[in-house]
């Protein structure tokens, strides 16, 4: 039997462009964001896999902002992806079906990946055969749609009158089908927060992708953690990190891909999104952070920060990253090779990272400009600044 599915992912941004759409942040749908490690469209693309379905398309209405972060989530997650505008959205979608059935499918399962649903697809095909159906719905204990539709690929005239009315309306001989497993709406960043919390604590099936360096804490590859940092666990630290000296990152904390926090720096419970940077000596607590927005949890508050020195991003895109990181190695050889002409060549002190990650990063500075005072790096505080900073077991 050829079963097809076709995901439905909304824009991050409402049809005028501007007012952002829940399930998104900074215009990039969360369906595409990693959360540990992986995207949520290529976990459910899995579940999918895992219940013999054969093909699997995307229809989305994200703009250029989140263009990268689509792309290689569909790539990592082996589907064919089809972007839109707005109007053209539901018209699309139909015709993606009518392209199913055209190729022979005999099912199509219709998904809008706004919730995560860990329920057994399997079942559900079983249970549409079984009762003899023309459209089945998946709803949750009580009883409340769950926008997953399974259709006859031959009924036409069922997936035009589900898409006109923006998956609205169904059939009144529609067959409801009671999921079971794990759901989460995934309509706020408390939403996302959560389903990485829920991950760490083996709350649902999503797992950690990297290596188990002890109990608790996992490690993507390419992560970088310098020696006089501190992970408690149960933290997650994603692909290609960087965690520099001094910095201290608590339990049920969650740094994503190429993601950077700086010196001295302490992340409390919070989740770091993708290439995300986080300046030197700040406290990050109970926040979603990433896209130069802080999300407090607690105060139900989401901040935008123009300082890229306190909170900034580094590009998603590979090209770019590796370009920033050959401009950085170049401005320094210059200086290496005329040290080694001068004969001040400096015996390497054994490290656990390059040298270059004990310092602050680059984009820190010097303040509007001022030189900094005799005797005190740049990124240092003065003697007489006082700090005070908490962190403990909650």
């Amino acid at each position: 039997m050829d079963i097809r599915a076709l995901l439905l992912v909304s824009g991050g941004t409402a049809g005028n462009g501007e007012a952002p759409q829940a399930g998104s942040i900074a215009g990039v749908p969360f369906a595409f964001l990693d959360v540990l490690g992986s995207t949520v469209l290529e976990r459910v693309a899995q579940r999918l896999n895992a219940a013999g379905i054969s093909q699997i398309s995307v229809l989305t209405s994200a703009g250029q902002e989140a263009k990268t972060f689509v792309e290689q989530a569909c790539f990592a997650a082996r589907v064919n992806s089809v972007t839109v505008t707005g109007e053209e959205y539901w018209p699309a979608a139909e015709e993606v079906c009518e392209e199913f059935r055209q190729a022979g499918a005999d099912m199509v399962l219709v998904l809008r990946l706004g919730s995560y649903v860990e329920m057994d697809f399997e079942e559900l095909i079983q249970h549409h055969i079984d009762k003899h159906c023309r459209m089945s719905s998946a709803v949750d204990a009580r009883g409340r749609e769950l926008e997953i539709f399974l259709l006859d690929a031959a009924r036409r005239g069922d997936a035009s009158a589900l898409f006109r009315s923006k998956l609205e309306r169904v059939r009144d001989d529609c067959e409801r089908f009671k999921a079971k497993g794990y759901i989460n709406p995934l309509r706020t960043a408390e939403d996302l927060r959560l389903l990485a919390l829920d991950g760490l604590l083996e709350k649902n099936a999503i797992r950690p992708v990297g290596r188990e360096i002890r109990p608790g804490v996992w490690v993507g590859a390419r992560a970088r953690i310098h020696g006089n940092a501190r992970i408690l666990a149960p933290a997650f630290i994603g692909v290609g990190a960087k965690i520099r000296a001094a910095s201290l990152i608590t339990r049920n904390s969650v740094v994503e891909r190429h993601a950077e926090i700086d010196c001295g720096t302490v992340v409390e419970n919070s989740t770091v999104l993708p290439y995300t940077y986080i300046g030197a000596g700040l406290d990050v607590m109970h926040s979603v952070v990433g896209f130069r927005r802080v999300c407090n949890l607690p105060l139900n508050a989401e901040v935008e920060i123009s300082d890229a020195r306190l909170v900034g991003s580094s590009p998603a895109n590979t090209v770019s990253r590796t370009l920033g990181s050959a401009v950085a190695l170049f401005a320094v050889l210059p200086k290496q090779v005329f040290r080694g002409f001068l004969g001040r060549v400096r015996k390497p002190r054994p490290a656990a990272l390059p040298e270059s990650l004990q310092a602050p990063a680059p984009k820190l500075g010097t303040p509007d400009g001022n030189e900094p005072a005799s005797g005190q790096e740049v990124g240092e505080f003065p003697s007489s600044f006082a700090v005070a900073r908490r962190y403990g077991e909650h």
